[in-house]
């Protein structure tokens, strides 16, 4: 349900919750996959998007986990990459994004075909530099360490970000927090934030607040990823209040995968009048056919927060943004103020 209202698009915006892997327009699948003989299960627009986007209320996030092969096959060189990445922040710019992260899995996206991590993040930074030209905006850079890749995979993903943290500003451990134990993952974390990357975990989406509270003691992350289930008790809600982490909610996504029964239901605006900075963004926008107007929309029409609030949000999310400073405050000075 992606929104174009002016009532939402015309506000300036900020997103710091945004999978590179989950926001590659369909159209583009299929081109891909046309030049390099990929098979897909259908290579019409609407015939293909039955196969690779969410409309509909899934059983559990597993399942849309589960949807990302199709995706992560497209992704087949680093010109690809680059052409991904621009069409995305092509897509930012029609709705008034104007300080953006952007975050991926390079253990997991450029697997599938062997590619090179360093060319990829070369094209990454082509596309970032004629983006932030062409529509006077900033972005910034999160890497994610996949817990379904191991731990190995975790101390590499965290050693690439270290190396590169001239252009990477911070790393996130995102999916399956179930299934995989933190403790796995507690070290190559830690290391990358006493090299001065910044951290946020994917936490409390699918998982009860005691997930928050342990990932808030064992991560010291500066920000979680989604962390809707804190409200369940308010020992989790006064620790991240007290520790002043910011949550990067994802509304249509939290429904879309079942972390809540019913959009309605949904805990952000609750997690914002008990004090808490929460943070409106779009997750996977392609897979899950949203965006940040529509997050908007749902916030505001559904959820009865205010467009000040909704400001307010959008405040939360530039001051803990991974973004240089001096950077992003030229950006908010010039359009949020």
């Amino acid at each position: 349900m992606k929104n174009f209202d002016p009532k939402y698009n015309d506000i300036s915006k900020t997103e710091i919750h945004c999978h590179l892997e989950g926001a590659i327009r369909t159209q583009t699948i299929i081109d891909i996959a046309k030049e390099n003989n990929i098979k897909l299960p259908a290579y019409e627009v609407n015939e293909l998007d039955k196969h690779v986007k969410v409309l509909d209320q899934m059983k559990d996030l597993q399942a849309v986990l589960d949807a990302f092969d199709i995706f992560q096959r497209s992704i087949t060189s680093p010109q690809v990459f680059e052409r991904i990445a621009w069409e995305l922040f092509e897509d930012c710019a029609k709705q008034n994004i104007k300080l953006f992260e952007v975050r991926f899995s390079p253990d997991w996206a450029f697997h599938g075909h062997k590619l090179d991590w360093d060319a990829c993040l070369d094209g990454l930074l082509r596309a970032i530099d004629k983006a932030e030209k062409e529509f006077d905006m900033a972005i910034g850079i999160i890497a994610i360490t996949s817990r379904s890749m191991g731990a190995e995979s975790c101390v590499k993903t965290v050693d690439w970000a270290i190396k590169h943290q001239k252009h990477i500003q911070a790393v996130d451990l995102a999916d399956g927090e179930k299934i995989f134990p933190a403790k796995d993952f507690i070290k190559p974390i830690l290391k990358a934030k006493d090299a001065g990357l910044k951290v946020t975990i994917h936490s409390g989406e699918d998982t009860p607040a005691e997930y928050v509270m342990e990932t808030i003691k064992n991560f010291k992350p500066d920000r979680i990823g989604h962390g809707i289930h804190s409200i369940e008790d308010m020992k989790a809600v006064e620790m991240l209040i007290e520790k002043g982490i910011t949550l990067e909610v994802n509304p249509w996504s939290n429904y879309l995968t079942n972390s809540v029964s019913s959009i309605e239901a949904h805990p952000l605006k609750k997690l914002f009048d008990l004090g808490v900075k929460v943070t409106i963004n779009s997750d996977d926008p392609e897979v899950l056919e949203t965006n940040v107007n529509n997050e908007y929309r749902i916030a505001h029409e559904v959820l009865g927060m205010s467009l000040e609030e909704i400001h307010t949000c959008n405040r939360f999310a530039f001051e803990a943004s991974f973004i240089e400073p001096e950077k992003k405050q030229r950006i908010w000075e010039k359009y949020f103020v």
